[in-house]
């Protein structure tokens, strides 16, 4: 402003007395393109100051030079308002290409610029560069084919004769091969602009992996819970109905077009309202429902029975918004529940019968035991000691054969007494309780070894122990179970020079297996199943005395006990007998 003042002073005897005030409109032009408004009206206002206070051929002044002045102001606020209004405008172009270029940068899709002649990369984003794992100027300036992998080729080539054909290609779905090898759809959009005077692609790309892995499962739960027999409904917190399955139609009879959008009380009874406010309270509150039982209203005016489990729906923050009901039909296990009933009262009816007729019988076997032990044993001793008295009285006048027919009669009484004692023994084993503690079997069949020792050292016998650890059981009843065995090992190893005893168990199996083994004479297993057997023999009693009934006790004790007792042999080889026993808690 002072250089266009001075400049009018010194040029004043050539304008011959003229307020010529065009070279004072530059200064105002410069300072409104340089400050905007306000610098510009400044300018102004001092150039009109300046003006009329130093320019000497304003003393005379006209109207024309009143009228240059104030056209001289009037430009001066115009190019002052134009300037400011260019300011604006670069202003808003500015933040626009700010805010574009921030956008740009910090979206989390991944975004390209790319040119398309060569499909070079001239600018990627940082969600490109994250997502492919590379640093910005590892893929700014290189082919986009390097880092934007199609699976599918053809897919690609379709997706280009669209975006050439129609100058965009919006919301594409697609498969891209990433970095590491992973294949992962992405929502592509892209349009064609000019930049730089080239065509280019702008492209924007979405990773929905997880959105259509949510789709997925999302339609297979919606495919589990529509094939469903159960009826499943969905409700929000005010009760009306948001969805209604197949197994829904099925159990109530209503379509879903029928109770979507209506209240849930339309399925519950009058007398059961009360129910439905009840569960929707707790659902508000963020308290459990229990499943139970109740009835609900079919679209026929029938009612069912249901089991039924209520849920909450969250939405995304964790609210409770609504809950969803899961209402089985419990009608045919409320008939069988009544039929199960009725047969256990019939069971027990009938348990109640045979226990009666068990009673009676076992009184009938212990009358019957009476009459064997006493009845039964009074004419045996009549007919063993006269057979004695008559052999003692007349023996030495009989002849041989008639002591012979004297001894047989003899040698059956005493068979007849043992087997009488040994069917007692037997049926004793049924009524007599179980006094279970714990059993030390090692101890128990050293003692009963001691019993056969007499017989085990004049035959030379060998006898090895091995481990028998402690079981659970009743004391004197296992004894027995050893006795038994032990003298049938003993029994029938008797035709052997050099006859072997081993007892012991096998302790790796659960439970336990002991084991009482000889080489004595064995048997055929063919015959296995009639070892156990009351009266059963293998063998001729000519060759093995015995009545068949020591098996058969050891066996049902062992039974009674809760183990089991089996037996591995061969002709002339030895055999083997099996049993297990529960182990004592003590070991």
């Amino acid at each position: 402003m002072a250089a266009a003042l001075w400049l009018r002073l010194k040029m004043d005897p050539w304008l011959a007395g003229q307020p010529n005030f065009i070279m004072f409109t530059l200064p105002i032009m410069l300072s409104a393109y340089a400050g905007g408004l306000w610098p510009g009206l400044l300018a102004t206002a001092l150039s009109g100051l300046a003006v009329g206070c130093y320019v000497p051929a304003l003393a005379g002044q006209t109207f024309a030079t009143w009228w240059q002045e104030g056209f001289l102001m009037l430009a001066g606020v115009i190019i002052s308002g134009l300037s400011e209004s260019l300011h604006r405008t670069r202003r808003r172009a500015g933040e626009g290409q700010e805010l574009f270029a921030r956008s740009f940068r910090l979206s989390p899709d991944c975004v390209t610029l790319t040119r398309l002649r060569d499909r070079m990369i001239l600018e990627a984003n940082d969600g490109l560069c994250a997502l492919w794992q590379a640093r910005r100027e590892e893929v700014v300036g290189q082919p986009a084919g390097r880092f934007i992998v199609w699976a599918d080729e053809a897919e690609r080539s379709r997706f280009l004769q669209r975006l050439h054909a129609q100058g965009e290609c919006l919301n594409h779905e697609a498969k891209l091969r990433i970095r590491d090898g992973r294949e992962l759809d992405f929502n592509l959009s892209s349009r064609l602009i000019t930049f730089g005077n080239e065509t280019c692609a702008l492209s924007v790309m979405r990773d929905i992996t997880g959105h259509k892995r949510a789709e997925i499962a999302t339609a297979r739960l919606a495919a589990i819970v529509d094939s469903s027999s159960d009826a499943i409904v969905g409700k929000d917190l005010a009760g009306i109905v948001t969805s209604w399955n197949s197994g829904a139609e099925q159990l109530f009879g209503y379509r879903a077009d029928e109770m979507v959008g209506q209240s849930i009380l339309r399925l519950i009874p009058d007398e059961r309202q009360a129910e439905e406010t009840q569960i929707m309270d707790s659902i508000r509150h963020n308290r459990t429902v229990r499943p139970f039982e109740t009835v609900r209203r079919c679209k026929d005016g029938s009612t069912v029975e249901v089991s039924v489990t209520v849920s909450p729906i969250r939405d995304a923050a964790g609210r409770v918004v609504g809950a969803s009901k899961v209402a089985r039909d419990i009608t045919e296990r409320r008939r069988a529940e009544q039929q199960i009933r009725q047969l256990n009262a019939e069971l027990e009816q009938r348990v109640r019968l045979r226990t009666e007729e068990l009673e009676a019988a076992n009184r009938e076997l212990e009358a019957f035991s009476y009459s064997i032990s006493h009845d039964l044993r009074a004419p045996l001793r009549a007919v063993d000691g006269f057979s004695q008295a008559v052999m003692e009285d007349f023996g030495p006048q009989l002849p041989a054969d008639g002591r012979r027919q004297l001894d047989v009669i003899q040698e059956s009484a005493r068979r007849m007494g043992c087997l009488i004692d040994d069917l007692l023994a037997f049926s004793r084993l049924s009524r007599q309780p179980l006094e279970k503690q714990p059993v030390d079997m090692a101890r128990l069949v050293r003692s009963v070894l001691e019993d056969f020792a007499g017989e085990c050292a004049t035959r030379q016998v060998e006898v090895s122990l091995g481990e028998l650890p402690p079981c659970a059981g009743d004391h004197r009843l296992l004894r027995q179970v050893m006795v038994n065995l032990i003298s049938n090992a003993l029994k029938y190893s008797r035709k052997r020079t050099q006859p072997t005893l081993a007892i012991g168990c096998q302790t790796a199996t659960h439970p336990p297996v002991y084991y009482v083994r000889d080489n004595g004479s064995g048997f055929d297993m063919r015959y296995a199943d009639k070892l156990f057997g009351v009266f059963q023999r293998l063998h001729r009693a000519e060759d093995y005395e015995g009545t068949g009934v020591g098996l058969a006790i050891v066996q049902r004790i062992v039974n009674r006990h809760g183990g089991r007792i089996w037996a591995e042999s061969a002709p002339d080889a030895g055999a083997t007998f099996y049993f297990t026993l529960q182990r004592s808690d003590a070991s």
